[in-house]
């Protein structure tokens, strides 16, 4: 016979101290990683959606006013390639992944998505406007899986800015 302990005993009150994890409200715990996923339609109306849950991710994780401008632009603008301007073509899902100095999103199209401007063929390639943004307004990023999905890396910067 196994013994058990009720939940008045000393397991009870010792298991929140066993918990270590993050908070939304205090901000990015840096002994772990926050990832929050967001599937939105694959139609440029949802780009409004991505562009904010970045700004506020970022806003949490303390990043200054420009950075959380740059991000929120290249957010928008990557949402806004992979959606295409057709009516939504299937879903698109956003991986934030918050460190303790960096914002990692991963965008990609689900499985039923049709890539915009694609005819079954190759990849119809990344628009040189799209490539400016990511190159002005993030540390690295990346296309892959054939134009479906873009990986974006925003840095925090060490210093303190004034956000006048």
């Amino acid at each position: 016979m196994t013994a058990r302990r009720g939940a008045a005993g000393p397991a009870a009150t010792a298991e929140p101290s066993r918990r270590a994890g993050t908070s939304l409200d205090t901000g990015v715990d840096e002994r772990s990683t926050d990832r929050i996923r967001l599937t939105v339609p694959a139609a440029t109306a949802a780009v409004r959606i991505a562009r904010a849950g970045a700004a506020g991710l970022a806003t949490r994780a303390g990043f200054s006013y420009q950075e959380v401008e740059q991000l929120q632009l290249a957010v928008g603008e990557a949402a806004g390639v992979l959606a295409g301007r057709e009516p939504a073509q299937g879903r698109l899902e956003l991986v934030f992944d918050v460190g303790p100095d960096a914002l990692r999103v991963d965008l990609h199209l689900l499985p039923g998505a049709a890539l915009p401007g694609a005819d079954g063929g190759a990849h119809p390639g990344l628009p040189k406007l799209a490539a400016a943004v990511f190159d002005s307004a993030l540390d690295s990023w990346r296309v892959a899986d054939d134009g479906r999905r873009l990986v974006l890396v925003k840095h925090r910067s060490d210093v303190d800015e004034d956000d006048d």
